[in-house]
């Protein structure tokens, strides 16, 4: 799958097919799938970058595992693709132990927990590896939520 910028959506070049990219996605390069697997969908994720920060996205779910050294530069990335014009922060879709899910580069259960900055959402860290993940929209709905 490639990311048609112009539609904003994923075109399998293989088959014809066509799937709406989240919005955070449209603005990721995919590169290249890795061993690692999707820890929601079980997709191997793709090497990507986001203003040349690297990156895993799921091309099936578009969750992301995203390095805790240069998860604010992503976020920071993406602000300047994405206008801010949430007033409000929108409630949390899911509680901190609403899930278990596996970190995708140790095997090791992420931990799932409120996140300190804007957007109101639940993300799931590894401590081990040093890693975050965000389910879709996620690192949207942080980038466009107004500051505390």
């Amino acid at each position: 799958m490639r990311i048609d910028r112009d539609r904003v959506l994923f075109a399998c070049d293989h088959c014809g097919s066509q799937q709406e990219a989240a919005a955070a996605v449209a603005y990721v390069e995919l590169l290249n799938e890795t061993p690692s697997a999707c820890p929601l969908c079980s997709t191997p994720l793709s090497a990507s970058r986001l203003e040349g920060y690297p990156l895993l996205c799921c091309a099936r779910c578009f969750g992301m595992l995203i390095d805790m050294g240069c998860f604010a530069a992503v976020i920071d990335a993406m602000r300047a693709h994405e206008e801010r014009t949430c007033r409000i922060a929108l409630p949390r879709r899911q509680h901190p132990s609403a899930r278990l899910i596996n970190c995708p580069s140790c095997g090791q259960p992420m931990l799932g927990h409120v996140y300190g900055g804007p957007g109101n959402v639940v993300i799931d860290s590894c401590e081990r590896c040093q890693v975050n993940w965000l389910d879709s929209g996620e690192l949207r709905r942080i980038a466009v939520a107004p500051d505390r």
